[in-house]
């Protein structure tokens, strides 16, 4: 269905129940275009373009037409991205089958940044073999198809993944197609030659060997050691010799590591997308008074402020960090557990900034144990690349054609309760598990039930004069308020306070303090200064 006047979306609707013939019409068509891209849609339903469903909620047929004549369509839903159409015109192959992975239009994405690049400045030296990759790659695979090169090798190397399976069984594959298409095609006849070819994407990832128990990882100065500093425990897996062969050593624990700044640098290559990182700060907003994008917030105004050169530059970055353990093996008998660490760049507009394509996989930390206080070990790669990316690191706009020089900044970290824990270094277990009030907080202990309550420790947040301070029957039995709420403490005041528990060995852990640790993160120079460095995401909060 191509696109076209969609005036008749809202001109021929009206919420008493009037609508135009056109309307009723093309509303149908619609609906049967919609059903039609998805296998059993009558039976797990379609995105709702209703302006309540917004295109959240999936809905059987009937009742989604029941919404759109009820409620109308969702405003300026002109271009249906989620009912099949593409956002821009993009390349689209002869086959339309092939594009149900995805992969095309990410390709047609990057392909539009390579048309882009101008003499206006000239890219740097990995901007610019990324476009000559491309460029080269583009290339139908022979002069019978419009499927090009680096198309045919992403979807193969998917189906590997997908399917698990092996080299050897790709290179026969491939030497199927070099019998099977015609001569002088550009199809790799290897494995090594399509990991050649996708090696241009630059997107590295790395392997780093872990101790068994989580005390150390062999990273930097520590990369050639081959048993751990503190617990003695051996790297790699002892196997007993049986032949002569040398075998490659296996290494008990790996930890994965993703480098966010390519994917960042990855993001500023296409000029859409390099147009949309600057709308934290040039971007539109209906409604001043309303928060919509954490650039509204105050942590973020705060630290525009602190760091006023940072602030000045819209295309520098301030990204977000999110963590939470899940089980990869279902939830069975398995116990076994890992840490994925997610990177996500804030300066995309709202409808952007939390898309799955937009959050980045930065680390993967191995179980099959949470990691706990360790988890500072694991961080170490990616605070590095933080130091390295608030430095500032020479990036290509596509947008307006010039290099530049891209800073990031950590901003803040969304996790549940138990992952703010491990990721602030202060405990939220116990009496005084709270963040915020710290050592000042107002808990009780139930001897019966044997643990701590919060019940009635926040009437000292009311105005000094509010009439819930001195009732002594609605809350704890007996008990007016008359206490301050406790003074938050400035990054500053926070970072002594953690140095001097560190130089007592942390003594005093749950009865002046809950500090574990000290994250790795206070070694930025500029995170004492921020507002909000933790916080709990919203289903975690709505659920407390």
């Amino acid at each position: 269905m191509s696109i076209e006047d969609r005036s008749w979306m809202y001109e021929g609707w009206n919420d008493n129940g009037c609508h135009s013939h056109e309307w009723v019409q093309k509303t149908n068509a619609f609906l049967d275009h919609a059903f039609s891209l998805v296998l059993d849609s009558q039976k797990f339903g379609v995105l709702c373009p209703c302006s309540d469903c917004d295109n959240r909620v999936r809905r059987r047929r009937p009742i989604m037409s029941l919404h759109l004549c009820k409620r109308g369509f969702t405003p300026g839903y002109t271009i249906w991205t989620e009912h099949g159409e593409k956002p821009f015109s993009e390349p689209t192959l002869e086959n339309a089958n092939d594009t149900a992975d995805g992969l095309d239009e990410m390709l047609a994405d990057i392909g539009d940044a390579m048309h882009t690049v101008s003499a206006e400045d000239e890219p740097p030296a990995d901007a610019k073999s990324f476009y000559a990759m491309l460029e080269a790659s583009q290339e139908p695979v022979h002069n019978y198809t419009s499927v090009a090169q680096l198309t045919a090798v992403a979807r193969l190397m998917a189906v590997k993944s997908q399917h698990n399976l092996g080299v050897e069984c790709i290179n026969k594959i491939l030497n199927l197609f070099d019998d099977v298409l015609p001569e002088n095609h550009k199809m790799p006849k290897t494995f090594y030659e399509c990991t050649t070819l996708l090696k241009g994407l630059k997107m590295p990832y790395v392997k780093i060997d872990a101790c068994e128990n989580n005390c150390m990882i062999y990273y930097g100065e520590d990369i050639n050691k081959e048993k751990c500093d503190f617990c003695g425990e051996s790297r790699y897996v002892v196997v007993e010799p049986s032949t002569g062969r040398k075998r490659k050593p296996i290494p008990r624990k790996v930890l994965r590591y993703l480098p966010f700044i390519p994917r960042l640098q990855r993001l500023y290559m296409e000029p859409k997308t390099a147009k949309h990182m600057r709308w934290h700060k040039e971007g539109r907003r209906d409604n001043p008074n309303v928060m919509v994008h954490p650039s509204d917030a105050e942590a973020w105004t705060h630290f525009n402020t602190v760091c006023p050169e940072f602030a000045a530059e819209a295309r520098n970055v301030r990204i977000a960090m999110a963590t939470d353990g899940f089980n990869p093996f279902g939830f069975g008998k398995s116990k076994y557990s890992c840490w994925p660490v997610f990177v996500i760049p804030l300066n995309l507009p709202p409808a952007l900034c939390m898309k799955e394509e937009n959050i980045f996989l930065s680390l993967v930390i191995p179980g099959p144990e949470h990691p706990g206080k360790n988890l500072n070990v694991f961080m170490r790669p990616l605070v590095d690349e933080m130091k390295k990316a608030w430095a500032g690191v020479e990036t290509y706009d596509s947008f307006s054609k010039r290099k530049i020089t891209m800073k990031v900044s950590y901003h803040n970290s969304i996790h549940d309760y138990p992952g703010l824990g491990m990721f602030s270094g202060w405990s939220t277990h116990g009496g005084l598990a709270c963040i915020d009030c710290m050592a000042d907080v107002d808990s009780t202990w139930l001897p019966n039930g044997r643990k701590y309550s919060w019940f009635d420790c926040h009437r000292r947040f009311l105005p000094t004069n509010h009439e819930f301070r001195d009732q002594k029957n609605a809350f704890r039995k007996g008990v007016a308020v008359h206490d301050i709420p406790p003074r938050r403490l400035t990054g500053v005041e926070v970072q002594e306070y953690m140095n001097e528990v560190k130089d007592k060995s942390f003594d005093g852990y749950g009865t002046t303090h809950n500090w574990t640790h000290i994250p790795f993160l206070w070694e930025l120079p500029y995170f004492p200064e921020l507002l909000r460095p933790h916080n709990i995401d919203v289903m975690h909060t709505e659920k407390m």
